[in-house]
């Protein structure tokens, strides 16, 4: 008896300490139910301040860039190349010597009616002396009016040949001073296609060309629309003096072009298979000291913004403010208490990472910028900044 006494308590003693543990989970589960989870905290946000400001009116337009001068070099006299004297691809200072064409056959030329200028005008001394001789014999009876007639005539005639071997003169002069080719302008010159020793022809064969590179010109066309636009600007008021419209260029970064143009020429037509009218702007190409490169290379394509106005007192927003719904565009406008209010908007265009509200706001009113996400209406947020953006920050 005391030994199955024995076995059973040798058997018990294990699960005791299991069932209390299980007893005792059991307890603290029930104890944790019964404790309320905490209220969630409040989304964080960033407020931005709604402002005031002038903002630009611009059109997006798509251009190329364009040199104001490319003139192709061509010879002014047919011969053979005798130098070349740059290297291409080189900047080149006005006047200086580009080619050479031989110039010994104008050389021969100049001095062949240099000799014949000479003899003619021994002939006109001689026929001088002949005209006063026989006016002399006329009034004396010893020769006759038709004889003198004849003297005068051979001095006219070759008057009129010293008059004509000087033009020569002049002209082969000219052709000699054309042997030596010049550089127009400065300007970068292009690859040579013709070599020393090459005959060239007058007036046809290229030799190369010089490209102005600075200033530069950037071609671009609006559309009948935009024309639109910009006339009802004008009758507005809001539009700018031609003069003071601003052309900006976009590198292949993205970046915009450090030197803003002004607008250099404006067609008066509309093109009928473009339904477009080109503008040029004129704009600086300075040359970089650290690489003597160029950022606007002739041929590029280049986008362009347009400034052509400016709206007055115009009240911004960042766009990340803004909410797109089938119910249309709103914010969420967060006051003292840090409450968010949702507001229907009425919106006009962008300017940079801000938008024009024309409705639904007031300066100085906060909206929430970042977070909006997470913000629902009425409820409660956690403003973790609150500042207005500058326009350098929000572009």
């Amino acid at each position: 008896m005391r030994t199955k006494e024995k076995n059973y308590r040798e058997l018990a003693s294990p699960l005791v300490p299991a069932v209390c543990m299980a007893a005792l989970l059991l307890l603290t589960g029930c104890e944790e139910e019964k404790v309320a989870a905490p209220p969630p905290e409040p989304p964080e946000v960033v407020l931005t301040e709604v402002r005031k400001e002038n903002v630009p009116i611009v059109l997006q337009a798509s251009g190329t860039i364009k040199a104001i001068q490319n003139v192709e070099i061509l010879p002014r006299v047919t011969g053979f190349i005798f130098e070349r004297y740059f290297t291409e691809g080189t900047f080149v200072l006005e006047d200086e010597p580009l080619y050479l064409i031989d110039p010994r056959p104008f050389e021969d030329r100049l001095a062949q009616l240099k000799a014949e200028l000479k003899g003619e005008q021994a002939e006109l001394e001689f026929w001088q002396s002949e005209d006063v001789r026989y006016t002399k014999l006329e009034k004396q009876g010893a020769a006759s009016k038709e004889r003198t007639e004849g003297v005068r005539a051979k001095l006219r005639t070759t008057m009129a040949q010293i008059e004509a071997t000087k033009i020569e003169i002049r002209n082969a002069e000219l052709d000699l001073s054309y042997t030596r080719i010049n550089a127009p302008f400065y300007g970068r010159i292009q690859q040579s296609l013709m070599d020393v020793g090459d005959l060239v022809t007058k007036e046809e064969d290229v030799l190369t060309s010089v490209v102005i590179m600075d200033p530069i010109y950037v071609i671009f066309h609006l559309s009948r629309s935009q024309v639109f636009e910009i006339q009802k600007l004008k009758r507005e008021g809001a539009a700018f003096e031609l003069m003071d419209m601003e052309v900006e260029v976009l590198l292949s970064d993205g970046e915009v072009f450090e030197q803003k143009g002004r607008v250099d020429f404006v067609s008066t037509e509309i093109d009928p298979t473009t339904d477009s009218v080109t503008v040029r702007g004129l704009l600086k190409n300075p040359r970089r000291k650290n690489v003597g490169d160029f950022d606007l290379i002739p041929g590029q394509y280049s986008p362009v913004r347009f400034t052509i106005g400016e709206t007055p007192d115009a009240l911004v927003i960042p766009q990340t403010a803004i909410v797109e719904t089938q119910a249309g565009p709103h914010v969420y406008v967060v006051g003292s208490d840090n409450k968010a209010e949702r507001r229907p908007v009425e919106l006009d265009r962008t300017h940079g990472a801000d938008r024009i509200v024309i409705k639904g706001l007031q300066e100085g009113e906060q909206v929430v910028s970042v977070g909006v996400q997470k913000v629902k209406s009425e409820s409660e947020v956690k403003p973790i900044s609150s500042k207005p953006t500058s326009e350098s920050e929000s572009a």
